[in-house]
């Protein structure tokens, strides 16, 4: 209940609302009221209501509500190491719900290990700061301690000895997106409050991209009131020296017209009472604070904020990053919680916290939604509104504040890959410059091909990802040619290859032909050391449109990609997906592409009859093959317009010949060869070739021996040309649902726990690894929790 209470006082009020009632913007009522102090139950009833949507009732609800009014907001009088607030305030609330979970270790807030799911689905939604500013803020009131360093881990500890002991053991994360794993927020919000009006553009683009852009403009007035708000908060607490008053700052509703009025006016010389230019004290404040870097020594480009710091040698990434935002929360709950006289203050504080956690939802996958598609939508804003001058930041946080924690750790970050060598020098150039040269040995660099969906058709294209393919190509020869490079340190960095984003939209056959080019090649020696051939791991079985889909795919990594010993697969979520639940959330009925329903059913019927045996449910999917496959591949038949007429056409020439259900399932597994590997090799292609474009060429072919089976059939490679043929499969876009008949379910249900367990076991056998990846999981996939 009280971590419901406080998701809903901090993150579903309305900043806008809280400077209306505080005056601070235009007030129809002229009733002036705080919102930290002064709301009625029924506000607070809505505030509740709009965060907890289902498993509490509205009478439940409504007794929270009347705790938080009547205990929480109040002071403690049994927790005597903590200063509560004399008055009645929500920033009471959050020392209630600190005091039960944190500690003071070092000198430095950790969480109490038995509280620590708590704490971490809490501060998830909230942010960890608002908790640890605000208590150590309290704590050290009451012991009358004046705090300097706020360079404690972005991410707390817990008293757990056992647990911290075997984490000071070596240790590897083999998983990381570099910038998805860096302090992105933290360091876009410093970007925006030191240099919100050089960053508006960016709101702009987000909203014309999003087609949302009158959504984006209000978020970027939300943030700029936030800036405003902000730097008086900086004065009032002695951050800075004192620059504007209250009312000269915020009294006003600054929409851009009248900035851009007051800019003209001062620019020839007139003067605007009541006027101070946003832009003009930022960057003044922002050089007094680079200043006082130099003073110590500091280098100016990693001084984010114009609230000074503490700088000491070998300071960790964490108090560049973070530790002025802190020291100015710090000191705003020092005078909330020292009972200021001043009621606009707190009420100015909570709507800065309010604006500051809505940008933090932007940023951050916060949502309940799962899949890859939610996902992405964050991913694209990590660094959106970061300057370019802050940009090795994300580097410099990303690996050193995972690598220096202990002193044996090693990374691997993923990245994507240019399109040229020099490209791709100058990219791995700008990580390593920005890490310690204790770090550097301790990183290395996965190169990530991006999977897209397929446009080719649009352009007229006859062959399936056509656009995509030309891509790869383009950066696995850029790859190839950059591991050829003499005397390149950065070579050696590069330990392997991927293929991420949405795997829906691209199937592992797509990377099959520059996975097999890229693996084998030599490379010369470096300082660092390095595997002669490039190791790979694939994204797969993370997000599926049903779970033989996702097993399908899982199995056309391993046999496109040639995996082996020491490969990885990423995540693979479907192998441990319960099958029944998963089928019965969804009422038995998938809906999915043709194409994909056609693959399924001429794969599920290969396994059925190797795993089970035949079986009625064989003779079910061979005849919704039939149906599926004519309607796909039969032009004839696509053209006419009812039933009787499609029972009684023509058939195609040589279509009855392929209307198999064995040999479809030989056309699936030629898939991992390149889409003209016929004509690739017909001589007179093949003899005026360049090295380097002759090696491509025979990484077109896959030596799985099924594949080279399958090859054999001519039927089978008459049924893959049409499938990479637009003009033969112009259908497999468009969408049916598929419902597992009643009589047929538990057969089905019993097959893919087969399929699972059979992977599984191949995988194991070959030992390759699954890459286990918690948090990216649980965002993506179907937990409930951790």
């Amino acid at each position: 209940d009280l971590s419901i209470a406080l998701r809903a006082l901090f993150s579903k009020q309305d900043g806008d609302e809280i400077l209306r009632l505080a005056g601070f913007l235009k007030n129809k009522d002229r009733n002036i009221r705080h919102l930290d102090t002064d709301f009625d139950e029924s506000e607070l009833n809505k505030l509740l209501q709009r965060e907890e949507q289902g498993n509490y009732s509205i009478d439940q609800l409504s007794m929270t509500g009347q705790l938080v009014m009547s205990k929480w907001m109040e002071a403690d009088p049994n927790c005597l190491p903590i200063k509560f607030a004399d008055n009645s305030t929500i920033f009471n609330i959050l020392l209630h719900f600190a005091s039960k979970i944190l500690l003071v270790k070092d000198g430095e807030p950790v969480c109490r290990y038995d509280s620590l799911l708590r704490w971490h689905t809490t501060t998830t939604q909230l942010g960890e700061d608002l908790f640890t500013t605000s208590f150590l803020a309290s704590k050290d009131l009451s012991s009358h301690y004046d705090r300097k360093h706020f360079d404690w881990d972005a991410f707390i500890g817990h008293n757990s000895k056992e647990l911290n002991v075997m984490f000071e053991k070596p240790m590897a994360e083999l998983h990381m997106h570099l910038k998805g794993s860096s302090y992105n927020v933290d360091i876009s919000w410093l970007c925006l409050m030191n240099h919100i009006h050089q960053l508006r553009d960016r709101f702009v683009d987000v909203g014309d991209k999003r087609k949302d852009r009158d959504w984006f403009l209000e978020l970027y007035e939300k943030v700029e009131r936030a800036a405003s708000i902000r730097l008086y908060l900086a004065s009032c607490t002695g951050c800075i020296s004192d620059c504007m008053s209250k009312a000269e700052l915020l009294c006003n509703e600054y929409s851009q017209e009248r900035l851009d009025y007051m800019k003209e006016l001062r620019k020839n010389g007139e003067a605007v009472e009541g006027w101070h230019d946003l832009d003009e004290l930022l960057d003044k404040y922002h050089r007094s604070s680079e200043e006082k870097a130099i003073r110590q020594g500091v280098d100016t480009r990693l001084v984010l904020d114009y609230v000074p710091v503490e700088h000491y040698g070998s300071e960790s990434v964490s108090n560049l990053v973070m530790a002025s935002e802190r020291k100015l929360m710090y000191k705003c709950f020092k005078i909330i919680y020292s009972n200021v006289e001043d009621p606009d203050f707190a009420s100015l504080f909570y709507a800065y916290l309010t604006y500051k956690d809505l940008f933090r939802h932007v940023i951050l996958q916060l949502n309940s939604r799962v899949g890859f598609a939610n996902f992405a939508s964050y991913e694209e804003l990590k660094s959106t509104f970061i300057l370019d001058r802050y940009s090795k930041l994300l580097y410099k946080a990303a690996v050193e504040g995972f690598v220096e924690k202990s002193g044996n750790r090693y990374v691997e970050a993923r990245i994507v890959p240019k399109k040229t060598a020099g490209e791709i020098k100058m990219s791995l150039q700008a990580i390593y410059d920005s890490l310690s040269p204790d770090i550097k040995p301790k990183c290395g660099i996965i190169l990530h091909f991006i999977k897209k969906r397929d446009e080719s058709f649009k352009d007229g294209n006859d062959i399936r990802h056509n656009q995509l393919r030309e891509e790869i190509k383009q950066q696995a020869i850029a790859i190839y040619k950059f591991r050829q490079l003499k005397n390149e340190d950065l070579v050696g960095c590069v330990v392997g290859i991927d293929a991420a984003n949405s795997e829906i939209s691209t199937r592992p056959e797509v990377f099959a032909q520059a996975f097999r080019f890229l693996r084998e090649k030599e490379v010369f020696d470096s300082e660092f050391g390095r595997p002669d051939d490039l190791n790979i791991t694939y994204h797969v079985g993370e997000d599926f449109l049903d779970i033989a889909d996702g097993l399908r795919a899982v199995e056309e990594a391993m046999i496109f990609l040639g995996m082996r010993n020491g490969d990885r697969l990423g995540h693979a979520l479907v192998l441990g997906t319960d099958v029944r639940s998963y089928y019965k959330k969804r009422y038995d009925t998938i809906c999915e592409s043709k194409q994909v329903i056609l693959d399924n059913l001429a794969w599920l019927r290969h396994k059925c009859v190797r795993l089970i045996g035949y079986c009625p449910l064989c003779g079910y999917l061979e005849i919704m093959f039939h149906k599926y496959f004519r309607d796909m591949y039969n032009i004839k038949t696509q053209l006419v317009s009812n039933i009787i007429n499609e029972i009684f056409a023509e058939p195609d020439d040589g279509i009855v010949e392929m209307d198999d259900i064995e040999t479809y399932y030989l056309s699936w597994l030629l898939r991992g060869n390149s889409p003209t590997f016929g004509a690739d090799f017909a001589p007179e292609n093949i003899e005026n070739l360049s090295h380097i474009e002759r090696q491509w060429v025979e990484a077109g072919l896959n030596h799985h021996r099924g594949v080279e089976m399958a090859c054999r059939n001519s039927n089978a490679r008459d049924l893959f040309d049409r499938y990479h043929s637009h003009k033969l499969a112009y259908k497999s876009n468009e969408v049916d649902t598929f419902t597992i008949p009643h009589e047929y379910r538990e057969d089905y249900y019993t097959l893919l726990e087969s399929i699972q367990e059979d992977i599984l076991q191949k995988i194991e056998k070959r030992h390759i690894a699954i890459e286990c990846n918690p948090s990216s999981n649980y965002k993506i996939g179907e937990m409930d929790r951790y």
